[in-house]
């Protein structure tokens, strides 16, 4: 069984995170050889989870929630 463990990350550490995620994701989709395409639904996840945190710490959420921000990063059409 896997172990949580907790992780602190403060709100600028969660914005670094986000914009090298969406860079990740931007070589993913371009193919760069450095990218590997096994990550994308990986790194879509994460992102939105930095998303989130970064519109947490912000206070801007506006009642979004992760599974929101996760169906924006993803491209998945809400119903």
């Amino acid at each position: 069984m896997d172990e949580l463990k907790t992780f602190n990350l403060s709100e600028e550490d969660s914005l670094v995170m986000w914009r090298a995620l969406e860079v990740y994701l931007d070589q993913i989709q371009s193919n760069h050889p450095l990218a590997n395409d096994d990550d994308a639904q990986r790194a879509e996840l994460l992102q939105a989870k930095m998303i989130y945190l970064a519109l947490e710490f912000a206070g801007t959420l506006d009642g979004r929630t992760f599974v929101d921000i996760y169906k924006e990063v993803s491209g998945v059409q809400a119903n």
